[in-house]
């Protein structure tokens, strides 16, 4: 019993290894794909704020609001405020604070292959 829980957690470490190097490589990626893309996009064309909206396609995690990736490659989480702006000259302002995600690997994983999707894809539209 006691070789069959041994090689159980060999093989789980050996895992969890595997995919926080995965996960390591890939944010290398997306930091590279992401600083190759000059100018980087609007966020639903607001001239002063950019990111693109990460959409991966599973559901199966908690959720995590408007996910993103910015220029410098960095995923995180997107608050997007809207507040009363400055009497005569604006009838509203917006107040975007992006929150870091602490993701296990796994789960940066996915987000990371969107974003590179993403990524790739915008530069091969501006091609």
């Amino acid at each position: 019993m006691s070789t069959e829980n041994s090689k159980h957690q060999e093989i789980s470490a050996e895992v969890e290894a595997t995919l926080l190097e995965a996960a390591a490589r890939l944010r290398d990626l997306v930091a590279q794909a992401a600083l190759g893309l000059r100018p980087f996009p609007p966020f639903m064309n607001m001239v002063s704020l950019q990111a693109i909206e990460l959409q991966p396609p599973f559901r199966g995690f908690s959720d995590r609001g408007c996910v993103v990736v910015l220029p410098n490659g960095q995923i995180c989480q997107l608050d997007l405020r809207v507040i009363p702006g400055t009497p005569g000259l604006s009838d509203v302002d917006q107040i975007e604070e992006f929150l870091e995600l602490d993701l296990p690997p796994d789960e940066y994983i996915l987000y990371a292959t969107e974003a590179i999707r993403v990524l790739v894809r915008e530069m091969d539209r501006r091609r």
